[in-house]
């Protein structure tokens, strides 16, 4: 049975680069009744889209390495391997943000598209969604720095065997989409190649 929830009271209290909101809420317990009034605060996510690049002639993936805040003191080195991606605006659909993050941040054209699955980042406080994506790419084409300087990007293209990149799995390729989209190419290779070959 579904659960209910009443927000009582919410506000914005940030409005920068992320946006914060507080909601002051009670929700439906698992023992029954209405648990405690609780204050939460939430960033307010954008809908995202990523797109774990791979060659399935050369077996290889596409990726990109950029410094992450979120990483800085956190890991060894804060310039983090991921998979492209980007944010939907207004009026666009997610293919569409697959090939223009795509051709933005790696100057490749995606060949084909396979959906994955979509997802929540970090749910405990974050509204932020990600719809993921597998495409296919030439490798040969992908090399360079790119990025938009109006958003501060500065990209690196990476190509590597597809061994190497599994073989990065939460080290320098940790955070949630270069880790579902590798774990998924790891069970599905097979499968996209024939489709793709």
């Amino acid at each position: 049975m579904k659960k209910r929830y009443q927000i009582l009271n919410m506000r914005e209290v940030w409005k920068g680069f992320l946006k914060v909101r507080s909601f002051r809420l009670q929700h439906e317990c698992f023992s029954g009744g209405w648990c405690a009034e609780v204050q939460r605060e939430r960033v307010e996510g954008k809908h995202a889209v990523s797109v774990l690049l791979y060659d399935p002639d050369e077996d290889a993936v596409v990726l990109i390495e950029q410094f992450r805040i979120g990483a800085m003191g956190h890991a060894d080195d804060p310039w983090l391997l991921e998979t492209v991606g980007g944010y939907m605006e207004d009026g666009e659909d997610a293919e569409q943000v697959a090939r223009r993050e795509t051709l933005e941040e790696t100057g490749c054209e995606l060949l084909d598209l396979t959906f994955i699955g979509s997802f929540f980042t970090t749910p405990g406080w974050c509204g932020e969604r990600i719809s993921l994506y597998c495409g296919r790419v030439d490798s040969r084409r992908a090399e360079g720095v790119h990025g938009l300087d109006h958003e501060g990007e500065d990209i690196l293209v990476r190509v590597l065997p597809r061994e190497e990149a599994l073989a990065e799995l939460f080290r320098r390729a940790n955070s949630t989409s270069i880790v579902v989209g590798l774990q998924w190419l790891a069970q599905h290779r097979q499968e996209l190649r024939r489709r793709w070959s």
